[in-house]
């Protein structure tokens, strides 16, 4: 397979985002068409390759966000065919026929919302040059005694802990 271009890869991701928003409203009314959910599928799949190749591309670590949602809408989606789950009973209920499914409706609307989010991301100035790494969590917290350190021991000018009772001399 040869290598894609920059402009390929942001024109793949913008028509899946939009066929996945458009399957998402056809599952939304029909939730319990099958080839429309394997074409969303698809889809999902697909802007989750163009998310990898546009962090790979780009050097921009911002796009594997779009990696990790599309991978839980992939799953959330796969639950919500399988019916509503009641958190009591954990039974699931399947929406009536002819109703519009809530999570769907709702899913349709967060895709928009993302793929405006990817063409910022696309078109947005960085302000810098070179690799766009995620921040760095702050460290643990982290006491400066040593381990075994008791409140009683001394401490020698060479910075060597004398535990009680122990004589230098």
């Amino acid at each position: 397979m040869a290598a894609l271009t920059e402009s390929e890869i942001f024109d793949q991701l913008n028509t899946s985002f939009r066929l996945a928003i458009e399957d998402c409203d056809t599952l939304a009314a029909h939730p319990v068409d099958g080839p429309v959910y394997d074409r969303f599928r698809r889809q999902l799949r697909l802007i989750e390759g163009c998310a990898k190749q546009a962090n790979t591309w780009r050097e921009d670590t911002r796009w594997l966000v779009f990696i990790r949602l599309m991978g839980e809408t992939h799953k959330r989606a796969g639950d919500w065919l399988r019916g509503i789950k009641d958190p009591m009973t954990g039974a699931r209920t399947k929406i009536a026929a002819g109703m519009l499914h809530p999570a769907f409706e709702m899913l349709a609307a967060n895709l928009r919302q993302l793929h405006k989010l990817a063409d910022n991301l696309r078109t947005a100035a960085t302000g810098r040059v070179g690799m766009i790494l995620p921040e760095p969590l702050a460290a643990p917290h982290r006491d400066t005694r040593p381990v075994g350190w008791t409140p009683g021991a001394a401490m020698t000018a060479g910075g060597i802990f004398v535990p009680p009772g122990v004589s230098l001399h």
